[in-house]
């Protein structure tokens, strides 16, 4: 009875014609096995090798039909490998495509890639040569990219020709294909925005969505991120309203992933505009303000929502953005913009000083000269107006009317003045602290003297504020109005502690509150001299810093008020004395100084109070005898009454 390895042992000898006809007995026997199998195929493709070489092709698409048939276990790599290679061999164009496969290897893609054409343009438009093709369309698109000077002409020619061709999609490949569009669209070479719909983002891969890890640990935006944002942004640029309507599935999509891409947002809000959804691009539109919130252009977008339902309110937006930049050679437009809805209202002067400033800053500068400023310099009104010497308190005036946007839905909080301070290099800018009530503390903030336009009085002097946190975590304050309050310091409620630790080197004492609330004063900030275990009366408010929250004393004073028994209690208990170091079954540590203090030795019962405290080395919360009341020793330790 023949076996596989008959046929293997056979083929091996040479004798390539017996084994076949040796392995077609094996493969046509009803319980013919995996080993069947590859016996059979090893022999059809060196039989088709042997052929192919001596140019005998009469038998080749027999063996070629018999190979592709075979069911191959697809682990096999060695096998499937050969017989791919063996089926290309059947291809008329089979040693052509070959030879461009070695050529591509060798890293002459030009090479490969005009013999790949070749083979294409005589009519071979398999899946192997449109795949060998459009890798080597991308392999010399890409190098035209890399050269000095590049070439993102030729690249995009080459980007082109690929979008022809029918590929695998999604696939690696096709987001090859993608990078190196976004990489030319940055140059500003290429309309992402038209570029991702011939694409078609529907074959974005899920790895696409995934943040690019750099190796020296930074996060970068995902690929799907950075095109879908560009993109946008190329839509509106152009007034591709039907680009944007295409996009916004994927922006929603992208916004969800990352909640935190505010350029997403901006996108987002500029789509909606262009499908007349003002009010839900205006929510979008606040969030970019809120976050851009000195940016001309975040205000300016807010103008062109409110274009549809108020002329009012985008001037006034219009004027809030021209008081965040002066600079005529980027809000230019928004100079005309404003122009024609104050010439809309009446306020012919001040819009001819808009239009006017535009036109002699182009004609300085010999730019062109837009043709929405000639139509305007042509009207009527135009003519017939004044021109106005400055629109800056304009700007003024109705700017407090767009900032109402970014806070009229917001609640009115109860404040506290604080001190003026200066960062150091800007002794020319003034900052001013505020204390916002908050649900436990008064959280500190800071903002600009100049943010008070109002005498507010001296530190403590009650206030009203309305603001809110910022994506990073940043409180932002957008209003502030006096208070009535017949009491300083109002919101502060006081905060009874204990004083923990006095370090007389450094001059400061640590005070704890509860497990979340501490700190340290300096002895010159403090009224009097304060010892371990003393009570502490304290007004705090709590800031962030780098190091996470932190607590600010505004006062601090000794008091008589009991100190809660969350974080000192009594004890009564026998000690165990280790190193200078004593202990007891209820957990409390004796520290050295009180051990010696107090002569305290192993065995002896001792009462006192103890203080919560946390041990950095242990990562845990316990508790540290602050002082010591009491210690029996000897027999009287063992007699003594211990309930």
């Amino acid at each position: 009875m023949i076996t596989s390895r008959d046929v293997f042992t056979t083929r091996k000898e040479g004798k390539l014609d017996e084994a076949y006809k040796m392995a077609i007995e094996l493969i046509n026997k009803p319980n013919n096995d995996e080993w069947d199998i590859k016996a059979f195929a090893w022999c059809v493709i060196d039989l088709i090798k042997r052929d192919a070489q001596s140019g005998k092709s009469e038998n080749i698409h027999h063996y070629s039909d018999q190979l592709r048939n075979l069911n191959i276990d697809a682990s096999d790599k060695i096998l499937t490998d050969q017989r791919e290679y063996a089926l290309r061999l059947c291809n008329p164009n089979g040693q052509e495509i070959l030879k461009a496969k070695s050529l591509s290897k060798q890293g002459d893609h030009h090479g490969a890639l005009n013999l790949y054409k070749r083979i294409y343009n005589i009519g071979d438009q398999s899946i192997d040569v449109q795949t060998g093709l459009a890798w080597e369309l991308y392999r010399v698109a890409k190098g035209m990219t890399e050269q000095t000077p590049a070439n993102f002409n030729g690249a995009k020619r080459f980007i082109n020709d690929y979008l022809k061709l029918n590929t695998e999609k999604p696939s690696l490949l096709h987001t090859c294909i993608l990078q190196l569009a976004d990489k030319i669209a940055k140059e500003g070479k290429l309309n992402m925005g038209a570029f991702a719909r011939i694409w078609g983002l529907e074959n974005l891969r899920p790895e696409d969505y995934d943040p690019y890890f750099s190796d020296d640990g930074n996060s970068y935006p995902s690929l799907a991120e950075r095109v879908i944002q560009h993109a946008s942004k190329n839509a509106f640029t152009n007034d591709a309203y039907e680009e944007l309507t295409y996009l916004l599935p994927y922006i929603n999509d992208c916004i969800d992933r990352y909640p935190d891409n505010i350029w997403l947002k901006l996108s987002k809000a500029r789509a909606l505009m262009a499908t007349k959804q003002s009010n839900e691009a205006f929510s979008y539109g606040l969030e970019v303000v809120k976050n851009k919130i000195n940016d001309y252009w975040a205000w300016e977008l807010l103008g062109d929502i409110h274009q549809s339902n108020s002329l009012d309110l985008a001037s006034s937006c219009y004027c809030k953005a021209l008081l965040c930049s002066k600079d005529i050679n980027f809000v230019g437009k928004v100079k005309i913009k404003l122009a024609e809805l104050l010439s809309k209202n009446g306020l012919a002067s001040e819009a001819k000083l808009e239009v006017d400033q535009l036109f002699n800053y182009r004609s300085k500068n010999n730019q062109k000269i837009p043709e929405s400023v000639q139509i305007l310099m042509h009207s009527t009104w135009y003519q017939s107006a004044i021109s106005s010497k400055s629109n800056h308190q304009l700007y003024l005036d109705k700017a407090i009317h767009a900032e109402e946007l970014l806070y009229s839905d917001l609640p009115w909080m109860s404040a506290v003045l604080g001190d003026k301070f200066f960062i150091e290099g800007k002794k020319d800018k003034a900052k001013r602290k505020l204390y916002v009530q908050s649900s436990s503390l008064p959280m500190e903030v800071s903002v600009p003297e100049s943010k008070l336009t109002f005498d507010a009085g001296k530190p403590g002097a009650a206030l009203k504020i309305k603001g809110e946190l910022d994506r990073e975590n940043r409180f932002q304050v957008y209003v502030i109005e006096h208070r009535a309050s017949n009491e300083d310091w109002d919101i502060f409620e006081e905060k009874i502690g204990i004083v923990d630790h006095v370090n007389t080197n450094k001059r400061l004492i640590h005070f704890m509150i509860s497990r979340a609330i501490d700190g340290v004063i300096n002895f010159s900030d403090l009224p009097e001299e304060f010892k371990e275990g003393d009570a502490i009366s304290l007004r705090l408010a709590k800031y962030i810093s780098r190091q996470g929250t932190r607590y600010r004393v505004l006062t601090s004073s000794r008091t008589t008020k009991p100190i809660p028994s969350s974080i000192l209690k009594p004890f009564s208990d026998d000690v165990r004395e280790e190193n200078g170091m004593g202990f007891t079954d209820d957990g409390i540590f004796i520290p050295p100084p009180l051990i010696r203090e107090n002569r305290i030795s192993d065995g002896n019962f001792v009462t006192g109070q103890a203080v919560l405290n946390y041990n950095k080395k242990r990562s845990e919360w316990g508790w540290k005898a602050i002082n010591i009341n009491e210690v029996i020793k000897g027999e009287l330790a063992s007699s003594t009454d211990r309930r």
